[in-house]
């Protein structure tokens, strides 16, 4: 019976630790601020307005060529898609886009994502 009792607290507390201790496990509350990013390793950082407008600005650069690339019915589509929640590659798949349009904005996508991880790395 004591075994018994001692292997459970053992458990308990290395389930307790192993949740105060490593940092990969995902918060599972909704972010208070909408001012944080996550990054790839699910950490939240605190960003400095400059910082914002950085972020800020390497996402209009990435919406602007794509908008040279489509035309405008299909940004509206792209832009409807994006506000309803898919994210953007989801919303370039369900555009119906020819194989050289759809590489083209993917390639893009890519590129401005490079960009977006040498910003946050420097953060």
């Amino acid at each position: 019976m004591i075994s018994y009792l001692a292997k459970r607290l053992f458990l308990l507390v290395l389930i307790v630790l192993s949740v105060f201790i490593s940092p990969s496990f995902v918060n599972a509350l909704p972010a208070q601020l909408q001012t944080d990013i996550t990054t790839n390793n699910t950490e939240i950082i605190e960003l400095t307005p400059r910082q914002r407008q950085m972020i800020q600005a390497v996402n209009q650069g990435r919406n602007r060529e794509i908008g040279k690339i489509l035309d405008e019915s299909q940004h509206r589509k792209l832009m409807k898609l994006v506000r309803g929640g898919n994210s953007l590659n989801q919303a370039i798949d369900q555009l119906k886009l020819t194989d050289e349009t759809s590489d083209l904005v993917k390639t893009i996508v890519e590129l401005y994502d490079l960009k977006m991880e040498a910003l946050t790395s420097r953060l």
